[in-house]
């Protein structure tokens, strides 16, 4: 039986076919940290945290870090950076179905679509672990895709985007039925080799969101259109909850 996407899609190709979409890490925790209020030298857990280019930021900045993933590779890259730039981060190897610790994060953040991955139930299993690990009045940010965009059929698109090491074609479906949108990445690298990755995430409406938030101890306090705190609209970029443990 083949191997669940989100266990062989973080590997060494992933810098090469996900870097060029990805946003400055600096720029994005300085938004971050304006949106959210979250006390000097707090416990963050970034959770999805692939090769740490926000958790490093984070602890730079004094906040003490642990950074979840369930990919080695990813940790790896993590910590070899990590220790280049003397930045102390606790990496910890584990799926976020089952990473729990009772009551000892202020703040929690799930950043670049890194939330749902799985069926239904396991995604709620996700969030409840994070009402449990959340102190209380602890923050939860979700940084998802706008699933308006894909509720009225906009968020389907196939684009041809110039990169350093050579052709990215980017390809989204967003499936309606299932409300999961599936993406591929192919690589045409300058050398003529190709490499390539697909991965599908459920993508939910705002209600779906605070029905499942508020079963898992929290309560929904915003909704932006990006991190920088734009308002969300049907056609925002992002889609941004900010939610509180009770």
């Amino acid at each position: 039986m083949p191997r669940p996407w989100y266990e062989t899609i973080f590997d060494e190709r992933y810098p090469e076919l996900f870097g060029p979409i990805e946003r400055d890490p600096e720029e994005e925790v300085a938004r971050i940290v304006d949106l959210v209020p979250i006390p000097a030298g707090a416990f963050v857990v970034d959770l999805g945290c692939g090769r740490g280019r926000h958790a490093i930021p984070l602890s730079r900045r004094g906040f003490r870090v642990t950074g979840v993933d369930l990919s080695e590779k990813m940790l790896r890259l993590a910590r070899e950076r990590a220790g280049r730039e003397k930045v102390y981060v606790e990496w910890v190897c584990e799926d976020m179905r089952e990473f729990l610790r009772p009551d000892a994060f202020d703040a929690c953040l799930s950043l670049f679509t890194s939330f749902g991955y799985f069926g239904d139930e396991e995604n709620e299993k996700v969030l409840r672990n994070v009402g449990k690990s959340l102190k209380p009045g602890g923050t939860l940010l979700l940084d998802l895709r706008n699933a308006q965009k894909g509720l009225a059929g906009e968020e389907d698109h196939e684009a041809t985007v110039t990169v350093p090491s050579g052709q990215l074609r980017l390809c989204v479906r967003f499936d309606r039925a299932t409300g999961r949108a599936r993406a591929e990445h192919e690589l045409t690298r300058a050398d003529g080799i190709r490499i390539s990755s697909a991965f599908d995430v459920r993508i939910y409406s705002e209600e779906e969101l605070e029905a499942m938030i508020e079963r898992a101890g929290m309560r929904i306090r915003s909704i932006h259109g990006s991190l920088d705190g734009a308002p969300f609209t049907r056609g925002a970029e992002r889609m941004v909850v900010i939610a509180r443990r009770g």
